[in-house]
Parts: structure tokens; sequence; C-alpha cells
């Protein structure tokens, strides 16, 4: 009787041995799978930061061309340039980050884009000529859409 005994304890031990193994092997492949699938996932977010940031920084240029066509004694074109280029300056910082260091640089830039907005439409509103007030409308539409383009990124990027 004592030889049965060891016989079914070493059996019940051996298949709980086997069972472990078999729910370690899953786990292992559980965890490489979605291993791999967050990387992809990583990818494909980083490539909507860098293409994000690349849109907006051409949006940007275009805004700083833009400010480049006021005529320099307007006071306020001056500082409408240095705002513009205060944001270039972080779209650039936040092109060469990654993850959620690029989107807080991002947010930063959402920041520059509101103050950069109130100034542009302040001078718009001092405007001396129709050409100037022109030209700094088309200035605040362009800092708009990008603003809005980024900050609706953000929000979708924030919920991923």
């Amino acid at each position: 009787m004592k030889n049965i005994w060891r016989w079914i304890i070493g059996i019940i031990v051996g298949l709980v041995i086997v069972g472990l193994i078999l729910t370690v092997r899953s786990n292992r492949q559980a965890y490489n799978v979605a291993r791999g699938a967050i990387e992809s996932r990583t990818a494909l977010t980083q490539d909507r930061i860098d293409a994000a940031t690349q849109l907006a920084m051409t949006s940007v240029d275009v805004a700083l061309k833009l400010a480049g066509d006021l005529p320099s004694q307007q006071a306020k074109a001056d500082l409408v340039k240095q705002d513009i280029q205060e944001i270039s300056n972080r779209l650039s910082e936040a092109a060469n980050l990654r993850g959620d260091l690029a989107v807080e640089k991002l947010d930063q830039a959402i920041a520059q884009f509101n103050t950069t907005l109130d100034a542009v439409d302040q001078a718009a509103q001092e405007a001396d000529s129709p050409a100037v007030k022109e030209i700094f409308d088309r200035i605040y539409g362009v800092l708009l859409a990008t603003q809005e383009q980024l900050t609706s990124f953000l929000l979708t990027a924030g919920q991923k």
C-alpha cells in the first residue's frame, strides 16, 4: 500500500509540474504577443506625432513667410515674428523628441499658439492700412488652423 501512495503522489506532482510549464509557456507567448502589439502601436503613434509635427512646422513656416511681408516699421510685426519663431522652435524640439515628451512639447506649442493668436489679432485691429490688416488676418487664419489640427491630434492621441 505504501508503494501505491508514492506512485499516486509522484503522478500528481508530475502533472502539476507539466501544468505549470504549459501555463508559463502560454504566459510567455501572451507577453511576447502583447510586446509586439505595443511596439507596433508605439511606432504608429510616433509616426502620427512626427506627421502632426511636420504639418505644423510647414504651416508655421508659411505664417513666418507671411510675417516677412509685413512692413518693418510696424512695431507689432516684430513681436508677431518673434512669437511665430518661438512656435517654430518648440515644434522643432517636439520633432526631436519621442513619445510623451514630444506630446508635452506639442502641448507647450499650443499654449504659445494662444499667445501668438492674441498678439496677431490685436495687431490686426491696430493696423494702419488694409493691406497690413489683410496680412495679419491671413497669418491668424494659418496659425488658427494649425492650432486646431494640433489640438485635435493631441485629443485623439490622449484617447488611445
